[in-house]
């Protein structure tokens, strides 16, 4: 796929436009701008209402029923979380955030490849206890979490029942960045 750009005050067509754009964090309701660094571009498959396909071929459908914005950093009960990544704009939006959390989490339909979209995820700590509750916004999720041992769970939320529900065991090491894929049939 060939991005298409609408260029402003360049001379050369293949050159992208860049802005500084806030990146909204909101905790406990309230909403902090904080710098970041957005390129603007249009590219058809982030229309509205279009499927939009990453380089592996995956797909991600009805983008029409999620938000365009830019991801927000949310806080809750002290871990810092992010999700997203619908279309190539969502997932690069998402993947220059990535270095601010150490789990990494991927969610799509096995075979096909095609990302799922709205899945909750519990995350709890070594005592069962959750530390983390939300629904991802895409098919990726990031959060920030102390070292330890955990289990995450994730369950596609549309569509589907409890019986659809994974457990992935987590260690957090405080150091490197841990990637959990789930792939649901």
């Amino acid at each position: 796929m060939v991005p298409i750009l609408i260029v402003c005050g360049f001379e050369s067509a293949g050159a992208q436009q860049s802005h500084e754009a806030p990146l909204v964090l909101v905790e406990d309701g309230v909403s902090q701008s904080t710098g970041g660094q957005e390129t603007y571009g249009i590219r058809p498959a982030d229309a509205p209402g279009s499927s939009s396909q990453s380089p592996d071929g995956s797909t991600v459908t009805d983008r029409a029923s999620l938000p365009d914005r830019s991801p927000q950093v949310h806080n809750d009960g002290g871990v810092r979380y992010v999700s997203g990544g619908v279309g190539e704009s969502g997932r690069s939006e998402l993947n220059a955030l990535s270095n601010q959390f150490n789990l990494h989490l991927l969610f799509a339909t096995q075979g096909s490849g095609d990302y799922l979209a709205a899945v909750r995820v519990n995350i709890l700590d070594a005592h069962n206890e959750s530390v983390l509750t939300a629904e991802s916004e895409g098919p990726l999720f990031f959060a920030q979490l102390p070292p330890g041992h955990y289990t995450v769970e994730a369950t596609p939320t549309s569509g589907t029942g409890q019986d659809q529900l994974q457990r992935k065991r987590a260690h957090i090491d405080g150091t490197r960045q841990l990637r959990l894929d789930f792939y649901w049939r």
